[in-house]
């Protein structure tokens, strides 16, 4: 299993490109000139959602890549459990997203001048909101045969995500209509907490991390599913 773990952590490393994503975006963020006219720096934590987002997406792509490669018949064929495997993937792209959201929330709490409710609030949102992305980008290659086709459909689908679950756009200038469409999205409860989380209002805050964390079982349990092709 740990061997497994390291097997994929080396994998990820390898790929320079995901690596500086998740080391640059972070100091891009918050270098975005907040609103003057907003106490917390929640547009900036908001676009961080979408990068969280992008980022376990390329991560997971791992997975796919096993399958269009073979290399998942040979996996199922060895004396590893398909649950290790999972768990192996899941563990590293975890680790290395808290990583990038620890060095966000840090440099977030250096550069801007906010309650600290808000910057523990925060943080929590974000730890869980990059479980419940790793789950989710596991869950969607999952739908998948081919890599081309996923990253195709996934950056129309994430996209809209991010609009409609208010990290591109504050949610409150969504329509009732569409706000009411969006509570089925997992973005709209990040969006959701961190306005809570200004509105000090954290009984939803803590709501909207149970939410979240429901999300993210739904995505590893059904993402979980073994598919040799």
């Amino acid at each position: 299993m740990i061997t497994l773990f390291e097997l994929v952590m080396k994998r990820a490393l390898r790929q320079r490109l995901i690596m500086a994503m998740v080391i640059v975006f972070p100091i891009l963020l918050v270098l975005i000139p907040q609103p003057t006219n907003v106490e917390t720096p929640t547009l900036s934590y908001g676009f961080f959602g979408l990068v969280m987002m992008f980022v376990t997406f390329l991560l997971a792509k791992q997975v796919i890549e096993d399958r269009e490669m073979r290399t998942i018949v040979r996996i199922a064929s060895a004396p590893i459990h398909h649950r290790d495997y999972l768990v192996a993937h899941f563990g590293a792209y975890t680790l290395i997203m808290i990583i990038q959201v620890t060095l966000f929330w840090v440099l977030s709490f250096i550069v801007w001048d906010a309650p600290w409710s808000f910057f523990i609030s925060g943080y929590a949102l974000m730890l869980v909101f990059a479980i419940t992305a790793t789950g989710f980008a596991l869950f969607w290659h999952s739908l998948f045969k081919r890599y081309t086709t996923s990253v195709s459909v996934f950056s129309v689908v994430a996209n809209l995500m991010a609009v409609l679950g208010g990290m591109s756009l504050p949610l409150v200038l969504l329509p009732d209509h569409l706000r009411r469409v969006a509570v089925v999205l997992p973005t709209y409860w990040y969006a959701y907490g961190l306005e809570q989380a200004t509105e000090k209002t954290f009984g939803m805050v803590i709501l909207s991390l149970c939410i979240l964390i429901g999300f993210a079982t739904i995505f590893i349990t059904v993402g979980s599913k073994r598919r040799l092709a």
